[in-house]
C-alpha cells in the first residue's frame, strides 16, 4: 500500500458540539488531572515504550499477566483530587499500544484479562460521580496492535467507533472525550509510515456526532495540533500555551474555541523512574497562572506506578498545589 508521509485534515461537517451548559462547566473547571496509565508502566520507560524498544508483540502480550495494580483505589485518588482543588479526572482509556483501561466487549487485550480483573474505569465512575467530580476519557486513534490498524481500515473505523460507544454508554455522564494519534501535519520516516499512518478517513464527523448524541454535555477535542475542526468543543496546547510552540509540533494558531493547555508534573506522561523528576509547586503555580491568564483550563498529568498508586513524591506536590489553590484563591 501506497502511504502519503503527509496527509490533508480531514473534512469534517457538521453542526452538533457540546450544549451550552456542557462547556460552560468545562470552561470554568480551572484545573484537572491528567492521567497516563496502562501496561506500559511495567517497563517503567514511558507510553511509547512498545514502539521506541520494538517489543515483539507475543513478548509485550505476555506482561498482561504480569499487571496487577493492588494498590490501586479510586475513592483514595478521587477524595486526593478534591483535596487538590481539581474539578475533573482525564484518564487513558487506551493509548497507542491498544491496550484498554476497561471491560472491553470487542476484545481480550484489556485489564480485566490481567490477574488484576477488574475495571478501574467503571470504578473511578463511581468514585468520582460521588464527589460531583467530572471524568474525561483519553482515547486513542492510533493503535499499533490491532491488525485491522494497517490491513483493514473500515473494520478498523469501526471497531474504535464500537469501543467509544462503550465509554459513552456504560460509564454514566462523562465530561468529556479527548483523542490523540491522529496528527495531520506529522511527516513519517520510513518504518514510521506503516505504524503510525492512518490508511484512510477516520470518520470524525460519525464520531463526533455519536458522542454529541449519546453525551451531549461531554466536551471534544482532538490533540491535532491543528485549529479545531467542526464537532470539537475546545482546542488543546501539549506541553505549551496558547499560540505558542515551544515544543516544536504545537500549532501558533489560536481558534475561537475554548483553550486547554496540558502539562506534565514529572518528566514525562507516564511512569519512568529512570527520568523521575519532579517539578515543585511553584513551577507549576506559575504555568496554571499563565493558562488562567489566556482563560485556558489546566490539565496536569502525572504517570501512576504500576502497582496502581501515584509516587509519594508526586502526591506531596499536586497536596502543596491545592493548598496554594484553596488559601490563594487561584481558581476563584
Amino acid at each position: 500500500m501506497d502511504l502519503k508521509h503527509e496527509f490533508d485534515v480531514e473534512r469534517v461537517q457538521t453542526d452538533m458540539q457540546a450544549t451550552s451548559s456542557g462547556v460552560k462547566v468545562f470552561t470554568q473547571s480551572c484545573y484537572g488531572l491528567s492521567m497516563h496509565w496502562g501496561l506500559y508502566s511495567i517497563n517503567g520507560r514511558g507510553e511509547w515504550v512498545y514502539w521506541t524498544e520494538h517489543i515483539p508483540w507475543e513478548m509485550y502480550r505476555k506482561r498482561m499477566a504480569e499487571f496487577n495494580p493492588v494498590r490501586f483505589n479510586a475513592e483514595e485518588w478521587a477524595d486526593m483530587m478534591l483535596e487538590c482543588g481539581m474539578q475533573f479526572l482525564l484518564i487513558t482509556s487506551k493509548h497507542h499500544d491498544g491496550f484498554c483501561m476497561w471491560d472491553s466487549a470487542l476484545t481480550d487485550w484489556k485489564i480485566t484479562n490481567t490477574p488484576f480483573k477488574r475495571d478501574v474505569l467503571a470504578e473511578l465512575a463511581r468514585a468520582l460521580r460521588d464527589r460531583g467530580l467530572r471524568l474525561h476519557f483519553y482515547y486513542s486513534l492510533l493503535d499499533w496492535t490491532r491488525p485491522e490498524y494497517r490491513n483493514d481500515w473500515p473494520a478498523y473505523v469501526a471497531y474504535y467507533q464500537g469501543q467509544l460507544r462503550e465509554l459513552l454508554t456504560n460509564y454514566g455522564e462523562i465530561g468529556g472525550i479527548l483523542f490523540d494519534g491522529y496528527w495531520p501535519r506529522a511527516q513519517f520516516q520510513s518504518d514510521e509510515v506503516q505504524v503510525f499512518a492512518p490508511r484512510g478517513a477516520w470518520d470524525l464527523q460519525g464520531t463526533y456526532n455519536l458522542i454529541h448524541d449519546l453525551q451531549p454535555n461531554a466536551v471534544v477535542t482532538n490533540n491535532t495540533h491543528v485549529l479545531p475542526l467542526p464537532g470539537e468543543d475546545y482546542q488543546v496546547w501539549e506541553l505549551d500555551m496558547p499560540g505558542e510552540n515551544t515544543i516544536g509540533f504545537n500549532t501558533t494558531e489560536v481558534g475561537d474555541r475554548p483553550k486547554a493547555v496540558w502539562w506534565n508534573l514529572n518528566t514525562g506522561w507516564a511512569y519512568a523512574p529512570r527520568t523521575h523528576n519532579v517539578k515543585s509547586a511553584e513551577i507549576i503555580i506559575s504555568a496554571m497562572r499563565k493558562a488562567r491568564a489566556r482563560k485556558a483550563v489546566f490539565m496536569l498529568n502525572v504517570g501512576p506506578r504500576p502497582y496502581g498508586d501515584l509516587h509519594p513524591e508526586e502526591q506531596q506536590v499536586l497536596r502543596q498545589i491545592g493548598w496554594i489553590i484553596r488559601n490563594h484563591g487561584l481558581c476563584d
